[in-house]
C-alpha cells in the first residue's frame, strides 16, 4: 500500500510517497514565503501554501502517484483559519503562530477570565501566538463585522480536510491548541470561554482523533495532486504531535526535539500538569498530552546570517561557518543571548532579543555561539520542570534541518543528564504510523 503524506512545516511543504512499512520511495519539498504586515501581523497565503504544495508533488514519481491509496498530512500550527460555509477564507489568509497582533487581548483574557483560570482549562497561559483565542477576539473587537460571514472556526488541519474531502473536523491536538478547549480533562469545547467570549459554538467543529480516516479525496483536488480520486484521507494533527509518532514515540516521558525553522521541544506525559512556563496541549494520542515549549531556531539562523555574514555564501555559513563557531566557542563563551528574536511564546510579556556581555574583543563567531546556548536553555528548562512530576526517558529524539554533529555536541552539553538519537521524516513517517495505530479502521462518511 502507497501513501501520499503531506508535511506543511514552517517554512516549507514536503511531500513523500510512503509505503506501509514506511520505507520512503520518493520525496520533495517546495518553500512558502510568509507575509510581514504591520503591527506584528504574520500570514500566509493559501494561494502560496497550495502552490507550494502543488509544486512539490509535481517533483514525485508519477507512476507512483496514480498507485497512491491514502492521503494524509500534518501542519504547523496555531494557523487560525476564518471559513465560509463552503469552506473559503472569510479572511483572506492563514494566520501563523508568528503573529503577535493580539497583545491587547491577551490582556483582556488575563482581566476577564483570569490568567490562572485560563490555564486551568486551556493548559496556558493566553500567550500572545500560543493559541488562536486571542487572535479571535481581535476579529471580533476589531473586525466583528467580518465574524458575520463565518461559517467555521479551525486550524490550517480544517481548512486542508474541508479542502480535500469536503468534510468539516479539527483534530484533537489543534482543538487544545485553539485555546477554547479543555485541555486538562481532555473533554469538549469549554461552554465557560466560549459563553464569556460570546463565540457561537456551531463555529467550532466536531473533534476527531488524528490518523482516523474521514472522507475521501474530491476529484478537483486529487487531480492537482495527480493521485486517484476517491482515496481515504486521514484526519491531520499538528506537525510536532505527528513527529512523536514517526519518531517512535507513544508513551508518557518519552521526548521530541524538532529543531527547524522553530526550535521546539514535546514532552508526551498522562498528568496534566499546568505550568505558566510552558503549554500542556493534547497529544495525537487520547490520554496522552504534550508539555511543549518553543523558540526561534533556523529563523534565528537566517536573520544572523543576513544581517552578519551576508558577504559569504549560504552553503558556507551553514555547512563550515556555524560549524566552526560552535566547535571554538561553544563551550567558552561568557556572552549570554536572550532567545526572542520572535518574541517569547511563553510569557505574557513582549520581548526581543538581546546579548549580554559584548566588549570589543567579542566576535561575531562568539556573538553566534551565544545565540545557539540560548536556544538550549528555553529547551532545559521545560525538561526540568517536567522532571518535577514525569519520569522522563533518558534519550531524547531529535529531528530538523539544523540538526548536525557540532549542533547535538553542544546539546549534550548544555543537557547532560540527556542522549540525543538522530531521526528523520519524523512527520511524513508519524502521520502514516497514525494511520496504522488506528488499525486501518474502516472509513467515516
Amino acid at each position: 500500500m502507497l501513501f501520499l503524506s503531506i508535511d506543511f512545516g514552517t517554512s516549507a511543504v514536503k511531500v513523500s510517497i510512503i509505503d506501509e512499512n514506511g520505507s520512503i520511495q520518493c520525496q520533495a519539498k517546495h518553500e512558502y514565503h510568509y507575509l510581514l504586515l504591520p503591527d506584528e501581523k504574520v500570514e500566509l497565503s493559501p494561494d502560496s501554501l497550495l502552490s507550494a504544495l502543488f509544486g512539490a508533488v509535481k517533483c514525485l514519481n508519477p507512476d507512483l502517484l496514480h498507485k497512491v491509496e491514502c492521503l494524509c498530512y500534518d501542519t504547523f500550527s496555531p494557523s487560525l483559519v476564518l471559513m465560509d460555509n463552503d469552506g473559503d477564507l472569510v479572511y483572506p489568509n492563514i494566520i501563523t503562530h508568528l503573529d503577535r497582533r493580539c497583545r491587547a487581548q491577551s490582556d483582556f483574557i488575563c482581566n476577564t477570565v483570569g490568567k490562572d483560570t485560563y490555564l486551568h482549562i486551556s493548559g496556558i497561559y493566553p500567550f500572545a501566538g500560543g493559541c488562536s483565542a486571542m487572535t479571535l477576539l481581535w476579529f471580533q473587537q476589531k473586525e466583528k463585522d467580518l465574524l458575520c460571514q463565518v461559517e467555521k472556526v479551525g486550524h490550517l488541519t480544517t481548512y486542508l480536510h474541508k479542502l480535500f474531502t469536503g468534510k468539516w473536523m479539527i483534530d484533537l491536538v489543534n482543538a487544545s491548541m485553539l485555546g477554547l478547549y479543555e485541555t486538562t480533562l481532555q473533554n469538549a469545547w469549554s461552554k465557560e470561554l466560549l459563553s464569556t467570549f460570546h463565540f457561537p459554538e456551531y463555529w467550532f467543529s466536531e473533534i476527531c482523533v488524528p490518523g482516523k480516516f474521514l472522507g475521501f479525496l474530491l476529484p478537483s483536488i486529487a487531480d492537482k495532486l495527480g493521485v486517484p480520486s476517491g482515496i481515504p484521507v486521514a484526519i491531520g494533527t499538528n506537525d510536532v504531535a505527528s513527529a512523536q509518532m514517526g519518531a517512535g514515540n507513544s508513551s508518557a516521558g518519552q521526548i521530541m526535539n524538532t529543531a527547524g525553522s522553530s526550535e521546539m521541544v514535546s514532552i508526551l506525559t498522562d498528568k496534566p500538569v499546568t505550568n505558566p512556563h510552558y503549554y500542556l496541549r493534547n497529544a495525537a494520542l487520547p490520554g496522552l498530552w504534550q508539555i511543549y515549549a518553543t523558540t526561534a531556531g533556523g529563523f534565528a539562523l537566517d536573520w544572523f546570517y543576513l544581517q552578519f555574514c551576508h558577504e559569504m555564501k549560504r552553503n558556507d555559513f551553514y555547512e563550515k561557518y556555524l560549524i566552526d563557531s560552535i566547535k571554538n566557542y561553544g563551550t567558552t563563551t561568557t556572552i549570554t543571548f536572550d532567545p526572542y528574536l520572535t518574541g517569547d511564546r511563553q510569557s505574557l510579556q513582549k520581548k526581543a532579543g538581546a546579548w549580554h556581555g559584548l566588549s570589543l574583543a567579542s566576535t561575531r563567531e562568539e556573538m553566534l555561539a551565544a545565540m545557539l546556548k540560548s536556544i538550549q536553555k528555553v529547551l532545559h528548562t521545560t525538561l526540568l520542570e517536567a522532571k518535577q512530576f514525569q519520569t522522563l526517558n533518558d534519550t531524547i529524539k531529535i529531528s530538523g534541518g539544523m540538526v548536525n554533529p557540532a549542533y547535538l555536541e553542544m546539546k549534550k552539553m548544555e543537557m547532560p543528564e540527556f542522549n540525543f538519537k538522530q531521526v528523520d521524516d519524523c512527520p511524513l513517517l508519524g502521520n502514516i504510523e497514525l494511520i496504522k495505530y488506528h488499525g486501518f479502521q474502516s472509513i467515516s462518511m
